[in-house]
């Protein structure tokens, strides 16, 4: 008989290791001089220090430290691949929980319900090592999670091919801190962000006990979950607010009968830190990977549309690339061979869509004639159309891709000699389809009624573009701000997130309050009273206490 789902969880209390086994670094001097990483990520915000900097390898250890932080009441910030850009891993003060240690593959099972299989993994592994232990199978017996079949046996002879799907753009990123951020990218057009690939968690609370949780099992019960914990029932009530349709990485996940796994994905760390992790994997298509070339946005604009209402195309992920980009690849073209074949790119060509398409030996004809036929729809054609069928052209491909967001890194830290406090202002802002047009002409307007210097690439198949403001000047600085902040009251009017991607961190706070308003805020707050009554988890996130 199948468990009754249940909104009581009773939490665990697990056998703890001895503190001074641990590895660690004691001392604000010593891990600035020693272990400057662990106090500054992507962001590159100022500032950070630490006065502890653990290492733990097991579950066990994780729970000492909390427990030991959480009796001398020492805030704790936990650090993974540090690759995101809202300063979400940088401490200022307290203790710093590090996951580099936490790096192994736990297991592969078989979910007979759903018909898949799935990895059971520690959080501190990155995405492309995962990548790569699925792809060339280095699953062992002892993987083995069904003590009735062998499941590494059967997969290992499956001549197919498997992956997870979920691809942020930086493959050194960590699942746990991926799933802290309900991270996405390419991709996420067909196969969505973390949240709906997180099968199982465990999770250690403030408390140091932990709760063990696997999707379907704990919902909601009129917006609360109540945790049965040491001497005490804790209520938890969950936010009230509507989540935006379109894609969105801002704020807790509520919903007055959601599954208790899905508030521990994307709440940027600030109410438990995980510690294990299942997730589900699927068979690799064979994807085509394209570019297609346009003389003007809106008819690039148009291809997004047809592709995105073809089923039968069933399109992996659309990338846009404006006529801005295209003039910083032709700068990076002078000094990077890999960039050598955009001379053959059309001469009046002004945006571009990448996108891939599976596709069989049986089915490839069929879907290039129906590309054509929708690109003529877009005043283009076939013959604009670059298609890469070996690992050489997806090579080229990626480094075209890559080349626009370096060379505008490169353009900001030569302008920081002259100004130290400048910086690029990236979008992360998402809106209904319906609005995307609108939400275009409006990044544009504003640019161009300024004067600002500015580039737009991104995940148009989510609607959901960056649009990067390259300020020459402080004053320019001061300027995009304000207008950011125009851009994020647009994009919550056309029902979008903030944040699509990315997150809030200590960088975006502002804009969640825009998004959700001061009581939806307070609400998270709750939450954050509720699991952890001391704030030792990830001061500073999400919103200020």
């Amino acid at each position: 008989m199948a468990l009754m789902t249940t909104n009581v969880i009773s939490t665990l209390n697990v056998e703890k290791s001895t503190f001074e086994e641990i590895e660690k670094v004691q001392g604000k001097e010593e891990i600035l001089s020693s272990n400057s990483d662990y106090i500054v990520d992507e962001s590159k915000i100022a500032g950070g220090s630490a006065e502890w900097l653990f290492f733990p390898k097991k579950e066990s250890e994780v729970v000492t430290i909390i427990n030991k932080m959480s009796e001398e009441e020492i805030p704790i910030t936990l650090s993974g691949g540090r690759t995101g850009i809202v300063g979400s891993a940088v401490p200022f003060g307290g203790a710093v929980i590090s996951t580099d240690k936490m790096t192994d593959v736990l297991g592969l099972g078989y979910d007979d319900n759903v018909g898949k299989y799935f990895v059971r993994i520690q959080p501190g592994i990155t995405l492309k090592d995962l990548e790569d232990f699925i792809r060339y199978k280095e699953f062992t017996d002892d993987h083995n999670l069904d003590p009735n079949n062998n499941i590494v046996q059967k997969f290992k002879q499956d001549s197919d091919s498997y992956l997870f799907p979920v691809d942020p753009t930086e493959m050194t990123a960590a699942v746990g801190g991926s799933i802290a951020a309900n991270a996405s990218g390419a991709r996420s057009f067909k196969y969505g962000a973390m949240r709906p690939w997180v099968r199982h968690l465990r999770v250690v609370l403030a408390s140091g006990e932990v709760i063990d949780l696997t999707r379907g099992e704990y919902k909601a019960e009129n917006g609360v979950f109540v945790f049965k914990k040491s001497g005490q029932d804790v209520e938890v009530k969950l936010p009230t607010y509507e989540m935006p349709k379109a894609k969105n990485a801002a704020g807790f996940f509520a919903a007055p009968d959601m599954d208790l796994v899905d508030l521990f994905i994307g709440n940027e760390g600030i109410i438990g830190m995980i510690t294990e992790v299942d997730l589900w994997i699927i068979k690799k298509p064979l994807g085509l990977p394209n570019v297609m070339f346009f003389t003007a946005e809106d008819d690039s604009l148009l291809f997004v549309e047809k592709l995105r209402d073809d089923p039968d195309l069933n399109v992996e992920y659309m990338e846009f690339f404006d006529e801005n980009s295209f003039e910083l690849l032709k700068t990076k073209q002078k000094t990077s061979p890999a960039l050598a074949n955009l001379s053959t790119i059309p001469s009046d060509a002004k945006t571009a869509i990448f996108f891939e398409i599976p596709y069989s030996e049986d089915t490839l004809e069929d879907i290039i004639v129906k590309l054509d036929e929708i690109a003529m729809d877009c005043n283009s054609s076939i013959d604009s159309c670059w298609s890469a069928f070996d690992e050489v052209e997806k090579e080229s491909f990626k480094a075209m891709r890559h080349a626009v967001p370096e060379t505008v890194n490169a353009i900001i830290a030569k302008r920081k000699n002259e100004y130290p406090g400048i910086h690029k202002l990236g979008t992360d802002m998402s809106v209904e389809h319906q609005h995307f047009r609108e939400m275009m002409k409006l990044y544009h307007d504003k640019m161009l009624e300024h004067g600002l210097e500015y580039v737009m690439w991104g995940h148009i198949g989510d609607s959901h573009v960056h649009l990067n403001i390259l300020p020459r000047n402080m004053d320019e600085l001061a300027l995009g701000k304000k207008l950011y902040k125009i851009f994020a009251e647009k994009a919550v009017e056309f029902g979008g997130s903030v944040s699509a991607e990315h997150g809030i961190g200590k960088i975006k706070i502002e804009y969640l309050l825009i998004m959700y308003g001061e009581e939806g805020v307070n609400q998270m707050r709750a939450v954050k009273q509720a699991l952890d009554p001391q704030a030792i988890f990830n001061r500073g996130n999400m919103f200020t206490l």
